[in-house]
């Protein structure tokens, strides 16, 4: 497929995917096409098993939506890809998918960043949700993934002052996973797809099911998540070359069956 928003390399086990919508790399309805087809593509590619996303340039990740945009959607036309539903099939992709924030992310770059299941930050990055300072609201979904992520009287003091957080500042807030120099931020996140990409497919997706679906509901629904999920797996063929892998002391060797 080709990408006209996006610089696709299909790495060993996983994919890069770089925003590539200069100057600020916004998440026009261009980009969020690509996204979207990127993800659909790669749902059906078995030897894709992590997504990495990035930006290209270095000082930012993504600026947010494209506002040259806005003035369509406030005369009351429906944009044909909503953010909504892409960072939604995001935080549910059956994969993982790494955010290596190379560059600032503000608005939509970091509700992006934030329905991405790992992320990391580059410490000369800063990352907000500046929405309130141009009479808006965090419209793709960073009214409730921040506070889940953040807790939620910090996500209320950075989403009413619109204020950024620095590198250190998300890391302790649990923001992102790790923060690391600018130029090691997608060799970081490489390295972490690839290891990702060599572990059980059906019990990594499983694990993110449970997690995702669980946060949204009670704990003994969750369980009930749980449960199932325990009972795809143990009924696989990773599981079986696990327990074999395991006694014979080499490792495993897993194909997602």
């Amino acid at each position: 497929m080709e990408y006209t928003k996006l610089v696709v390399e299909k790495e060993n086990g996983y994919v890069v995917a770089a925003i590539n919508n200069p100057p600020a790399n916004a998440l026009s309805q261009g980009v969020l096409r690509d996204l979207n087809n990127l993800l659909d593509e790669c749902l059906g590619d078995d030897e894709v098993r992590a997504i990495v996303i990035t930006g290209t340039g270095e000082k930012l990740f993504s600026a947010g939506a494209d506002i040259s945009e806005f003035a369509s959607i406030q005369a009351g036309n429906t944009p044909k890809i909503s953010g909504h539903d892409v960072f939604l099939k995001i935080e549910n992709y059956p994969k993982p998918v790494i955010a290596a924030i190379q560059g600032s992310a503000f608005g939509g770059g970091n509700e992006l960043a934030m329905s991405c299941h790992l992320r990391i930050l580059s410490a000369s990055a800063k990352i907000g949700l500046p929405e309130v300072k141009l009479g808006i609201i965090p419209g793709w979904g960073g009214t409730q993934r921040l506070p889940r992520l953040i807790g939620k009287t910090k996500a209320l003091e950075v989403m009413l002052t619109g204020d950024p957080l620095s590198a250190e500042e998300a890391l302790s807030y649990g923001l992102v996973n790790k923060v690391v120099p600018a130029e090691q931020v997608l060799s970081e996140a490489k390295a972490l797809a690839a290891r990702l990409a060599k572990g059980a497919p059906i019990a990594i997706r499983e694990i993110l099911k449970a997690v995702t679906k669980g946060l949204d509901t009670t704990i003994e629904e969750g369980i009930k998540i749980e449960q199932a999920g325990s009972a795809v797996v143990f009924a696989s063929e990773d599981a079986k070359e696990g327990a074999t892998a395991f006694f014979q002391k080499r490792p495993p060797d897993f194909k997602g069956r």
